[in-house]
């Protein structure tokens, strides 16, 4: 089946996941300029997640001691003080907020599933945190937004989605030149391997349509993305 990804904030305890997009949850299948899980992203980190550090999660590995980004080491603690069995991601499905329903572009397959909720009357997995009562309260307000920039404050660095030509081909041969950098440089997982895997994790990472600041280094040709076979 492969490794899927969620967008984890561990400061706010929430997440974001590409299924209630409409979108498939590898790694690449929703890494695409302008689609609307980065739309909400975005929106998110201009936002309610601004300064937050926010990863983009695979739920095939655990975080190990080697693992030495401060922000990977607090989500691996956590995890082990919660005592199941289970991956990093498993423990973030458990007890994290799936915040995917704020969004109108989920609205589709968010209000199925709470439905089912409501059919059932079983909240027991209640990973959107709703209210019995008035479970579609607050949802399905939220529209995306999109960004020229996004800047990394703490590296001083910055890319321009005008500019980045990072690419893709699937199993299947078909190619891509429209991916956006950001999910290969807050991915931690399996599938993402190991030389691309975080290098932005823990990051004060923020989008925007500013010039960035003079002494920010611009990346935009420096990202090389061959993602053959990435599942």
């Amino acid at each position: 089946m492969g490794e899927y990804f969620s967008w984890v904030n561990i400061d706010k305890k929430e997440y974001i996941e590409p299924f209630a997009f409409d979108l498939g949850n590898k790694s690449h299948e929703s890494a695409w300029k302008g689609n609307p899980l980065l739309g909400a992203l975005y929106a998110l980190m201009k936002s309610d997640w601004k300064g937050d550090r926010v990863i983009f999660l695979g739920d095939e590995t655990n975080i190990t001691e080697k693992d030495t980004n401060p922000a990977l080491q607090q989500l691996s603690k956590e995890r082990k003080q919660w005592g199941e069995p289970g991956y990093d991601a498993d423990y973030v499905a458990d007890t994290y907020r799936d915040i995917s329903g704020l969004f109108r572009d989920a609205e589709k397959k968010v209000r199925e599933e709470i439905q089912i909720m409501i059919d059932a009357d079983d909240f027991e997995c209640n990973y959107y945190h709703v209210d019995k009562e008035s479970p579609f309260d607050g949802l399905f307000g939220r529209l995306p937004a999109y960004y020229r920039y996004v800047y990394n404050h703490t590296k001083k660095e910055f890319y321009d989605l005008t500019k980045t030509r990072m690419t893709y081909t699937d199993r299947d041969g078909n190619y891509t030149d429209r991916i956006d950098p950001l999910p290969l440089l807050l991915a931690f997982g399996h599938s993402a391997g190991d030389e691309c895997t975080g290098g932005w994790i823990g990051d004060n990472v923020e989008p925007g349509d500013d010039a960035p600041p003079d002494d920010y280094k611009d990346m935009s040709s420096v990202y090389v993305w061959d993602g053959h076979g990435v599942e």
